[in-house]
């Protein structure tokens, strides 16, 4: 209890600390998107796309809503705008009361600023009018088959525990033709642990938890959420698996060279080096549109 206290104390202060710059980072994974679908000779546009995974915040579906896109955001957890009785309601009884604490915590003292953030960064006015959020209730997704263009997802598959069945699931609900790009973090990351503590290890070290910890003696096993710890080949072999066809497969980040000792080489001689600084990868991929 006391551990999980403390985690909270310290997701309070790394809020405190940089409401803004998730602004920030969320519009330029959105730059980065429309960025590489241009280069694809793909307008976003009208397009119907899924954002998978969405989360509480839902912002990647609230800037591509704005931007012009037919988007749907979808998530395990209980999404809708604003303060109402309702929605805490409906999270406690499908996600528990923690993550209901969770979601009205984050309501209450960050929603607005962040929202003014993301909205002062943005290029064009944003509009929480019209979205279309839905629940995910696995196996299923809440979608026809061959129903969107594009799949867009941001640090969300590493916390699906069925990876294979989502990636299924996401071949149903794409046109023949259509893409993902899909952005995962790591587990073998220097932050692919979670611990807030080592959310920007580059800039803000950590002066307890030790680098890579997670992958070590896992002294620190607290985390904001659970992760399926796969590697970078397992989700390569899964998309493979789900027949889809790879179109790019690039590193997203790096992080944590400064605390790659040889020390910590030899310790963990079973992951590459690669593996150990590249922070996440992005996958673009089609779908054939052949049997599923």
């Amino acid at each position: 209890m006391l551990d999980r206290f403390g985690l909270y104390l310290d997701q309070v202060r790394y809020a405190d600390a940089n409401n803004r710059r998730f602004a920030q980072e969320n519009w330029d994974f959105l730059q980065q998107f429309l960025d590489h679908m241009q280069a694809c000779g793909i307008c976003v546009k009208g397009k119907r796309v899924l954002d998978l995974g969405c989360g509480k915040s839902y912002w990647l579906t609230l800037l591509l809503h704005s931007y012009g896109a037919d988007v749907s955001g979808m998530d395990t957890e209980y999404v809708k705008p604003g303060m109402i009785p309702i929605k805490y309601i409906n999270i406690w009884r499908l996600n528990g009361l923690e993550r209901m604490a969770r979601t009205f915590y984050w309501d209450l003292v960050y929603r607005r600023a962040y929202y003014r953030a993301l909205d002062t960064i943005s290029s064009f006015p944003l509009s929480h009018k019209g979205l279309d959020l839905r629940l995910l209730v696995p196996p299923v997704f809440p979608y026809r088959d061959d129903e969107f263009d594009l799949v867009v997802s941001h640090e969300v598959l590493e916390h699906i525990k069925d990876v294979d069945g989502a990636l299924a699931e996401l071949r149903r609900v794409m046109k023949p033709g259509g893409l993902t790009y899909i952005y995962v973090h790591l587990y073998t990351s220097l932050s692919g642990g979670h611990s807030i503590a080592w959310k920007y290890p580059d800039e803000a070290p950590s002066d307890n938890v030790p680098p890579w910890d997670h992958l070590r003696q896992n002294l620190y096993p607290e985390i904001p959420s659970w992760i399926n710890r796969w590697r970078e080949y397992q989700y390569r072999e899964a998309f493979d698996t789900a027949g889809f066809e790879i179109v790019d497969w690039f590193t997203y980040a790096t992080e944590g060279k400064a605390y790659l000792t040889p020390e910590i080489c030899a310790e963990l001689a079973d992951y590459t080096e690669e593996e150990l600084l590249k922070k996440g990868f992005v996958v673009v991929a089609r779908n054939p549109g052949q049997a599923r």
